[in-house]
């Protein structure tokens, strides 16, 4: 069965509606599965340098060492190794600037942020075109006549 088969008699919002959904459900897992795979690279290198009581208190420590706040951790890594300016305005204002960072780490967080903005711009496409479809579409009337 091919993709036309698949949507054939579908309007083209509800072709981009389920479009949206699949893409932002197979994006999730991809990136969910991503971080988990980077993030031990993350933590060996920067966990000294970032997370330490310098800049986040003891609770912030345990709760982004738990599975699923550790993803969040990872945004801090990507974060501060693609927007290095941007992250020292905020929090970590004191931070030495000659951190070396490798660039297999630099690439493997761009692609991080690439896979971040994929996800978000599904999700955005989806809230819409939901939002859209339920407040102001009206589908049209049924062709199909009843039998006598």
């Amino acid at each position: 069965m091919s993709l036309i088969e698949f949507f054939d008699g579908v309007e083209p919002l509800g072709i981009i509606i389920f479009s949206s959904v699949i893409l932002g459900l197979i994006l999730v897992f991809v990136l969910i599965i991503y971080m988990s795979a980077i993030s031990p690279l993350f933590a060996k290198r920067l966990d000294p340098i970032l997370f330490n009581q310098r800049w986040f208190t003891v609770f912030e420590l345990g709760f982004y060492n738990t599975w699923p706040f550790s993803l969040m951790k990872i945004l801090y890594y990507v974060f501060f190794i693609t927007f290095p300016k941007f992250s020292r305005r905020k929090r970590f204002k004191d931070i030495p600037t000659d951190l070396d960072i490798p660039l297999n780490m630099i690439v493997l967080s761009q692609i991080c942020l690439i896979l971040y903005f994929l996800t978000l711009i599904a999700s955005i496409t989806f809230a819409v075109t939901g939002f859209y479809s339920y407040f102001f579409y009206e589908a049209p009337a049924n062709s199909i006549q009843p039998a006598p």
